[in-house]
């Protein structure tokens, strides 16, 4: 296995110019030989004036000849954009950014030379591996409780990882694309993380900062529990799909 190019997912809903700002940051800063596609997400939600962002950015790439397709989802929730997105990703590695700047898409460059250093395993983001403050967009409840829930998923999993639920990997698309996912919501990126664990894939971390994007609520947040305590339980076979297999 080895790194070509990526397919990079964008779901939106209604974010315009923090859209068009994220595509532009990538092309800026990756080279266009690392880009594979452009996958927009779009759903019955996504604000119609989102559509000539989009439409813009897509005149762009096809005048620097990189693909950029706009997909209808199918299945509800954050997590299922991602996942109709993955089933027709064409990059030999996948990565997903929001469109609302809630990470800095600067990293994207940093997730393609560390994918192309160690093309097997997943490059994944953390909050924490510098960051000691409180970061200003949550509130202390929340910021307590993530702060529990990593160090628990650390214990539970023996893993010698900082950040669970970034939610902003570089990851080679036959893993995503073998693997049964079951969750729709924003815990999907969480399914990921522990169900690569307990395949033994390895996952290097890099810094990020988080952006002043949405963020779930506190409440919301809870509906991590049930993924955190399942993956950790369920066999290795019914982790990946009837008849997938992936070399790790």
């Amino acid at each position: 296995m080895k790194f070509v190019n990526e397919s990079i997912i964008i779901p939106v809903i209604r974010e315009t110019d923090l859209l068009e700002q994220v595509v532009n940051i990538i092309l800026g800063t990756c080279k266009h030989d690392d880009i594979c596609e452009f996958i927009v997400v779009v759903c019955e939600k996504t604000a119609k004036e989102c559509f000539a962002s989009i439409e813009k950015m897509q005149l762009k790439c096809a005048e620097l000849k990189i693909p950029f397709s706009i997909l209808q989802q199918k299945l509800p929730g954050m997590g299922g954009a991602v996942r109709d997105a993955i089933d027709v990703a064409k990059g030999s590695h996948t990565t997903f950014t929001a469109a609302d700047m809630a990470a800095d898409p600067n990293i994207i460059s940093q997730l393609i030379d560390m994918a192309k250093q160690y093309p097997k395993d997943i490059i994944s983001g953390s909050r924490y591996i510098v960051r000691t403050k409180k970061p200003k967009e949550y509130n202390t409840i929340k910021y307590i409780w993530n702060v529990i829930s990593q160090v628990g998923l650390k214990i539970l999993y023996r893993a010698n990882l900082t950040d669970f639920t970034a939610a902003y990997w570089i990851v080679p698309t036959a893993y995503l694309q073998a693997i049964r996912f079951e969750e729709l919501k924003h815990p999907f990126a969480l399914e990921g993380t522990l169900k690569f664990l307990r395949l033994g894939i390895n996952i290097h971390e890099i810094p990020i900062v988080q952006g002043a994007g949405s963020e779930s609520g506190y409440l919301e947040t809870l509906g991590y529990i049930k993924p955190a305590i399942r993956c950790r339980f369920i066999s290795k076979n019914k982790i990946l799909k009837p008849g997938a297999a992936i070399d790790i």
